[in-house]
C-alpha cells in the first residue's frame, strides 16, 4: 500500500490502513519520543499518545506538506506534554539584550558526524538540549518552541543561544573522539 492509500483508509477508519501506517512510522517516531521524554518507558507512551492524536485528527491533513513532517509534530508535542507531567522545566529569563550576537558555528562541526553531534548534544542541560534540538533538530521556530514548552520567545532563543555556546565550550575541551567515547562506552 502506497503512503496516499494508507492516509485515505485511515480516514475512512479502515484498520488495515491504520495498521500499516503505524508499521511504517512506528519505529521512527518512537525513537523521536525517546529522545524527548528521555526515557524509553515514557517515550512508548508518548508513541502511543501520538497515534491517538494522529487517527483522531488525520482528517485534517491535506496532503500540504510532508505528511511525515506533520506527524513528526505530533510525537513531539505529545512527548514534551508527557514529559512536562512528571517534571518541571526551568529556564533562565533572559531579555533580549543579553543574548547579543548568536554564537558562531565552528568549522569542526563540518568534520563530525551524526553520532558525534548527538553525543555532544547529549552533554548540555535537559532545557538547553531541548530548545536546541526543536530549533536546529526538527526546525521549529521560536514561537512554536516558546508554545509547546510554556516559555516566552525571547526564553527560546537564549537558550538556543546558550545551547550553541555550551557546545562551542565543549568542543574546545573534547575531540569528536572522545565526545563520542565518554557518551557510548566501548560496552555498548
Amino acid at each position: 500500500m502506497d503512503l496516499d492509500t494508507i492516509i485515505q483508509g485511515c480516514k475512512e477508519g479502515n484498520r488495515a490502513s491504520q495498521d500499516a501506517l503505524v508499521r511504517k512510522f512506528a519505529p521512527g517516531l518512537l525513537s523521536l519520543c525517546v529522545r524527548y521524554t528521555s526515557d524509553y518507558d515514557l517515550g512508548r507512551d508518548a508513541l502511543q499518545e501520538s497515534f491517538i492524536s494522529i487517527f483522531k485528527s488525520i482528517h485534517q491533513y491535506n496532503g500540504q506538506g510532508s505528511f511525515e513532517g506533520w506527524i513528526r509534530k505530533i510525537a513531539v508535542r505529545a512527548a514534551l506534554g508527557l514529559k512536562k507531567k512528571f517534571r518541571t522545566f526551568r529556564f533562565e529569563a533572559v531579555t533580549e539584550e543579553e543574548i547579543g550576537q548568536y554564537a558562531a558555528i565552528p568549522d569542526i562541526y563540518t568534520d563530525m558526524n551524526t553520532e558525534d553531534i548527538l553525543a555532544l548534544m547529549l552533554q548540555l542541560p535537559e532545557t538547553l538540549y531541548l530548545v536546541f534540538n526543536l530549533y536546529v533538530v526538527e526546525g521549529y521556530q521560536h514561537r512554536e518552541i516558546a508554545d509547546i514548552l510554556g516559555i516566552t520567545e525571547s526564553t527560546s532563543r537564549a537558550s538556543l543561544f546558550k545551547a550553541r555556546n555550551r557546545m562551542i565550550t565543549l568542543l574546545e575541551q573534547q575531540t569528536p573522539k572522545t565526545i563520542k567515547s565518554s557518551i557510548y562506552p566501548s560496552s555498548i
